[in-house]
C-alpha cells in the first residue's frame, strides 16, 4: 500500500504534465532560466524585506522570493502557481527563484 505523500507526489506530478512548458522542478538548472509549475506550500513574509513562497510539483520544492512585496494578488495556500524566472542554489542546498514572473493556475484539486 502507497504512502499518503507518496499518493500527493504522484497527483502533482500528473497535475504538473498538463503544463506544456513547465518542467519539474528536479529538473530545473542553477543559473538557467526555466518556468515550473506548483501547489504553494507555505507563505512567508519579512515585513519591508520580502515575502517567500515556497512550492512542490511531486519532484521537488521551490522558494520564489519576491523583495519588497508584502502579497502577491491571488496567492493562497495549496493554489496553484507559475513561475519563470532564474534559479539559484543556496549555500543549504535550498531552491530558490529572486523576482520571478508568475501567475496563478488551476490547484490540482479544485
Amino acid at each position: 500500500m502507497a504512502a499518503p505523500l507518496d499518493d500527493r507526489d504522484a497527483d502533482l506530478r500528473t497535475w504538473r504534465e498538463q503544463f506544456s512548458d513547465a518542467m519539474a522542478i528536479r529538473k530545473l538548472r542553477p543559473r538557467q532560466s526555466g518556468t515550473c509549475v506548483g501547489v504553494v506550500l507555505k507563505i512567508r513574509l519579512d515585513p519591508g524585506r520580502e515575502l517567500a513562497v515556497t512550492v512542490e510539483d511531486g519532484s521537488g520544492k521551490l522558494t520564489a522570493l519576491f523583495t519588497g512585496r508584502s502579497n502577491l494578488p491571488g496567492l493562497e495556500l495549496g493554489g496553484g502557481l507559475r513561475l519563470t524566472g532564474t534559479l539559484a542554489v543556496d549555500g543549504d542546498g535550498e531552491l530558490h527563484m529572486r523576482n520571478p514572473a508568475w501567475a496563478p493556475v488551476a490547484e490540482p484539486y479544485a
